[in-house]
């Protein structure tokens, strides 16, 4: 059988699209990002799909970001582009969250319009800890639910780990389930939103997205970071050695540049 990163089911209007790389934590490489920049447009344009329901394979993890044993090898992660949801995505998408979320794994998390959660998942923002910046991982979260509570994730790396329940009470997610009944609720709530006018449902959602989407304001942040010459992700030599460390299982020696 040929490998998919990407899975795609349809069903009464609503596109199930499953994140498929469970042995290395559903974490993206070049493949995954590929497969995902040309899933959305080609959703956008199918006029049978009216929602769409997000997960990830497996019970262990929903997304943990980026795959760092690929960054330790590659010094970067192998991929230019992460498969964002679009901006001009208007079609309503639902995280099912199935495990961890990690890193790049909050891209969907603050992308999409809400999320459910199995009560076995948990979340975490790791970047600090292998030298990297959550540029837009936390500031997504940050305009979605209350900034403390993200601001300390962001600020604790691996130290912090935060559980189904917790999000929960946080607006992280909007309910918690049993994991063998996630993503047939997360569907049922897709099918029920499928149902209701399109063309209404669509320009909610972008009168949401244009009046609270961080991708409408974050070009100038990641400039200013770069002005500021603060070197982020693999550009610096501790952005290099967080990977090296975390694939050899060893603790990083950071050197502050």
């Amino acid at each position: 059988m040929v490998y998919q990163p990407v899975l795609l089911e349809k069903k009464d209007g609503v596109a199930l699209v499953t994140l498929n790389r469970p042995d290395a934590g559903n974490a993206s490489d070049a493949e995954m990002a590929r497969e995902l920049i040309a899933l959305w447009p080609t959703l956008k344009a199918d006029e049978d799909v009216r929602a769409v329901v997000l997960t990830g394979a497996g019970t262990r993890h929903f997304c943990t970001g980026a795959d760092m044993k690929l960054a330790s090898d590659k010094g970067d992660t192998g991929f230019d582009a992460w498969g964002d949801i679009p901006e001009d995505f208007f079609k309503p998408v639902i995280c099912a969250v199935n495990g961890v979320v990690a890193g790049g794994g909050w891209h969907f998390m603050w992308q999409a319009d809400f999320a459910i959660a199995s009560e076995s998942a948990t979340f975490l923002e790791p970047h600090v800890s292998v030298g990297w910046v959550p540029l837009r991982e936390m500031l997504g979260m940050a305009l979605r639910v209350p900034q403390g509570p993200i601001r300390r994730m962001a600020y604790m790396g691996t130290a912090e780990r935060m559980d189904a329940k917790r999000a929960y009470e946080l607006g992280i997610v909007t309910e918690v389930v049993p994991a063998d009944e996630l993503v047939d609720h997360a569907m049922e709530l897709a099918t029920i939103i499928a149902k209701q006018a399109p063309l209404a449902v669509q320009a909610t959602k972008e009168t949401f997205q244009r009046a609270f989407d961080l991708r409408y304001a974050w070009r100038p942040l990641y400039d200013h970071m770069h002005e500021k010459r603060i070197q982020v992700d693999w550009e610096s030599e501790d952005g290099k050695e967080g990977p090296r460390a975390f694939a050899e299982k060893r603790a990083p020696v950071w050197k502050g540049r």
